[in-house]
């Protein structure tokens, strides 16, 4: 049955859950506060990268399935379904920042006129739900409105296909019939799907979105460590995560060694987790130390090309790869940060390059030493060695026969372990992927003096 929802918020959760509740037959009002953000939306244009939605988006425009607006009081009470879906900062001290969401409740409470469901997708700490409804019980039992937590498992690049294919949906409400107002709001994902309803406590569906991302990040941060170790050894990660992999009670998801987490969520819910158990007396050891663990895996590939090359001082560097994840224009907790700032403060003059996150790098990181080029080619001319950071498929698809014509150098830092070393051994490169013993050159070493035209042959 169709439904009159607003949303507020038009983020990466907000916009695709905004845009998914259209798909599926539902009249939305997406409500943000930035006024030119407003007017790019109307107009079909996204604010940021994802693929699937853009297409989705300028179609249900032209149907009339969504609208955007800035006016909150108007979508709350022209609307009786209420998603809030707007951001969770990090403060500076790790602790989680709420006030986007308290002025959106402020707005809510001020228009309540008939009985509304304000649902939170926003990722708050546990026993958030609670508090506002004390905070604001008077104006809820007069309307008879109620507040569930709904938590969003959008993963940025897959975000549109994660919205239609959830693994399950958590609905934190204490009544039944706000549980039945969720199934009805998604009931064509869940009869298509079969998807499995968890009927929660609010307190606990808080607790299942912070457990979830802990895990993951855990997961990660576990795997790098066990890289290091790898590498120390002889081993490859590779042939662990595939073993370790194949034991059901594991899985095989997120076994993948890198540059550590980065996005707008691993590194933030960790850290607001701990937080909050301080606030109730808990010292969270184990999950504490995964921001540490990850914070030094962050800048593993800078130190590893530092002690391949002896010396970053006046070397050109390639750096492909700005986002923090492939499919994404978002640089958020990226590690690209922290690799480009070493390698310049080290001396290196570093060339980077990102098929879509060229432009939010440079506004968020201003810094001499360094300069984006729009083709990655323009990147690896002349460099005495690359640092490959997100596994976009096009730094694959250059090949190594690329790779040898364009660079000086012979030395890859292969932070996604996305190229194949054996193909790259015979352009005479020394490949260091993570967690994967060094690709040393084939015998006959090809070494570009010149990176245009000349090259010097040793055997």
């Amino acid at each position: 049955m169709k439904k009159k929802i607003a949303v507020f918020g038009t983020g990466y959760v907000g916009l695709v859950t905004a845009v998914g509740l259209a798909e599926i037959g539902h009249d939305v009002t997406a409500v943000d506060i930035d006024t030119s953000r407003v007017k790019e939306l109307k107009k079909g244009y996204l604010p940021f990268y994802e693929p699937g939605l853009k297409g989705m988006l300028k179609k249900n425009l032209t149907v009339g399935k969504i609208r955007f607006t800035t006016e909150g009081d108007e979508a709350v009470t022209g609307n009786n379904i209420i998603f809030i879906a707007v951001g969770t900062p990090s403060k500076a001290d790790g602790r989680v920042d709420l006030s986007q969401v308290d002025k959106v409740f402020d707005v809510i409470t001020e228009n309540l006129d008939t009985a509304k469901t304000i649902i939170i997708k926003s990722t708050i700490p546990p026993g958030t739900v609670n508090s506002y409804r004390e905070l604001y019980s008077s104006e809820l039992q007069t309307t008879s409105s109620e507040i569930i937590f709904c938590p969003e498992f959008l993963r940025e690049g897959t975000a549109v296909h994660d919205f239609f294919h959830p693994d399950r949906i958590v609905v934190g409400a204490d009544s039944v019939e706000a549980s039945r107002t969720v199934n009805s709001i998604f009931f064509p994902i869940i009869s298509r799907l079969d998807v499995p309803v968890l009927r929660c406590r609010p307190v606990s569906a808080e607790m299942i979105k912070y457990g979830s991302n802990v895990m993951l990040a855990s997961r990660i941060a576990v795997m790098n460590e066990l890289a290091e170790m790898s590498e120390a050894a002889g081993g490859d990660i590779r042939e662990v995560s595939a073993g370790v992999g194949m034991d059901k009670r594991i899985g095989k998801e997120f076994l993948k060694a890198g540059p550590g987490f980065g996005g707008s969520c691993f590194g933030k819910d960790v850290a607001g987790i701990v937080r909050t158990a301080e606030y109730y007396g808990l010292d969270l050891r184990l999950i504490s130390g995964i921001i540490k663990s990850n914070d030094r895996q962050r800048v593993r590939p800078a130190l590893r090309l530092e002690k391949a090359l002896g010396s970053l001082k006046g070397k050109k560097i390639a750096v492909l790869g700005l986002a923090f994840k492939a499919d994404t224009d978002d640089v958020r907790g990226s590690a690209a940060f922290d690799v480009i700032n070493y390698l310049v403060d080290k001396g290196a003059q570093v060339k980077a390059h990102d098929p879509r996150a060229e432009y939010n790098f440079i506004r968020l990181f201003r810094k001499k030493g360094y300069t984006c080029t729009d083709k990655a080619e323009d990147a690896l001319k002349g460099a005495w060695a690359c640092i490959i950071l997100t596994e976009w498929k096009e730094y694959n698809d250059l090949g190594p026969e690329m790779f040898g014509c364009l660079m000086r150098g012979r030395i890859i830092i292969d932070a996604r372990n996305i190229l194949d070393g054996d193909a790259f051994r015979y352009e005479g490169f020394r490949v260091f992927g993570s967690g994967r013993p060094e690709t040393v050159p084939a015998a006959r070493t090809i070494i570009r003096s010149d990176f245009v035209n000349a090259a010097i042959v040793s055997v």
